[in-house]
């Protein structure tokens, strides 16, 4: 459990041009938004554009510039965009996406702007196994496609390095003592505190609860988990109000309460199981 101080997702093409004005919810500034890869700036010939605090990105101009093949499909007004092994379907006005197969919910859909197919930045990139980090001072996005790539467990599952080594400063902590609040092995952790702390070690800045931690990162479906994945549960509160991190065999590692401190419990312990929630990959 933790202190409640109050959550890389999803995003493509709508059948009717959609003018900047009629968007819903969509913030405007002066300076435009701009964007580099790999720390070289993208040429835009459509700005970007804000939306329920997630930046829409001209498609042809992102997809193609990170080495995805990009298709579409007019009866449809569906994007299809391959890159390696994975692809992405997204439909223009859809909340989901089908990503290898895989229906995933976006915090907003594709949108069409003066004739223009927008699409949500993060979702994609992060999909496609990349970083993205958003520059406020200067409104940039900073994209960085040289991602760690995936190294195989002893189990024969596959994890990202960061993920192994977020993992691994968990299973160190196990023993120590709960306590609320706590962020610290001196002290002892509260669920949140736990994970916040894996992410200090290993260079990941993570949000202080596990409300604002189910916000983030890329939403994993319980059949795609990997080792390191953050997977969250209903318990105490609404919503996601504990957080553990998947070890990569069928359970997870937690600060669970008082009496148990930090341990590793299975996912398919019934008590667990009934509140599972969700997952999201935030060690990439």
């Amino acid at each position: 459990m933790e202190k409640v101080s109050h959550r890389l997702r999803p995003w493509l093409i709508g059948a009717a041009a959609v003018t900047l004005t009629m968007l819903p919810h969509t913030a405007f500034a002066a300076d435009p938004i701009r964007a580099r890869l790999d720390g070289r700036e993208l040429e835009l010939s459509v700005a970007p554009i804000i939306e329920n605090q997630r930046t829409l990105f001209p498609m042809r101009a992102l997809l193609e510039a990170i080495g995805a093949s990009v298709s579409w499909d007019p009866a449809a007004s569906t994007v299809i965009a391959t890159l390696n092994a994975t692809t992405i379907k997204a439909q223009i006005g859809s909340t989901e996406a089908d990503v290898n197969g895989q229906r995933v919910a976006l915090d907003v859909p594709p949108r069409l702007v003066e004739g223009r197919t927008l699409i949500p930045l993060r979702f994609f990139v992060e999909n496609f196994g990349m970083a993205v980090a958003w520059e406020g001072e200067t409104r940039t996005v900073l994209i960085e496609t040289k991602a760690e790539k995936p190294v195989v467990s002893r189990d024969g599952g596959t994890t990202t390095r960061n993920g192994a080594r977020a993992l691994a400063v968990a299973k160190e902590m196990v023993g120590l003592p709960y306590a609320w609040g706590g962020t610290s092995p001196d002290t002892g952790f509260d669920c949140s505190g736990l994970m916040w702390y894996v992410g200090q070690q290993v260079g990941t800045e993570l949000p202080r609860t596990s409300h604002e931690m189910f916000e983030i990162g890329v939403q994993v479906s319980r059949d795609q988990l990997q080792a390191g994945d953050l997977v969250f549960f209903t318990t105490y509160a609404p919503g996601a109000s504990h957080v553990g991190i998947y070890d990569g065999a069928g359970g997870f590692v937690h600060s669970q309460n008082a009496e148990t401190g930090v341990k590793v419990t299975p996912l398919s312990n019934p008590w667990w199981a009934e509140r599972y929630l969700g997952a999201r990959r935030v060690f990439r």
